[in-house]
């Protein structure tokens, strides 16, 4: 039995594409309203908090070009590439930067937060390797199936190390809260 038989409602999710952007929509929104509840907190004990803005102002972009993209009315990545989706993945490129300034203003605080910009760092080079060939790439109206690889390894193994990066900080930073707190 295929998929498509068992599963028709799921099928026809993944067939139009409301699956991923729904998954893709939920995650953007659970980070940005994490990174903003962070932010909130950050500028209180903080000396540097606004570094974390861009992060928030790059997660409220990237919720906004998957709505453009998902209603742009035309299969994702196919050619040719829309500007939305151009948006879309300079945004998503973007966001790794984004994070070593989010994790910047703790530094120092505990020992792990090194860590963190360790491994934003090393993202953000991969992210900006990414974006300059993926730009190209569009505007020399290549093949985009160049790209893809490089997407997904961006997808699944670089963000998801950022997101654990950025989960261990949150745990952290308000651990270290409730110390003060009691103190």
């Amino acid at each position: 039995m295929s998929i498509k038989a068992l599963y028709p409602l799921i099928y026809s999710l993944l067939e139009s594409g409301l699956l991923f952007i729904a998954v893709v929509q939920l995650l953007s929104i659970s980070s940005f309203s994490g990174s903003v509840l962070f932010l909130l907190e950050a500028r209180k004990t903080l000396p540097r908090w606004y570094l974390a803005t861009p992060l928030c102002i790059f997660l409220l972009l990237l919720i906004i070009t998957n709505f453009l993209v998902y209603f742009d009315g035309k299969p994702f990545l196919d050619e040719p590439i829309s500007t939305a989706e151009t948006l879309w993945i300079s945004v998503l490129a973007l966001l790794t930067p984004c994070s070593v300034l989010f994790f910047l203003p703790s530094c120092g605080h505990d020992s792990s937060t090194k860590i963190y910009v360790v491994i934003s760092s090393i993202s953000s080079t991969f992210s900006i390797v990414f974006l300059s060939l993926i730009l190209m790439e569009i505007h020399s109206s290549s093949n985009i199936e160049a790209v893809l690889l490089p997407l997904a390894l961006y997808w699944m193994i670089l963000m998801p190390a950022i997101g654990v990066c950025l989960l261990s900080n949150a745990t952290m930073y308000t651990e270290s809260g409730n110390v003060e707190e009691e103190s």
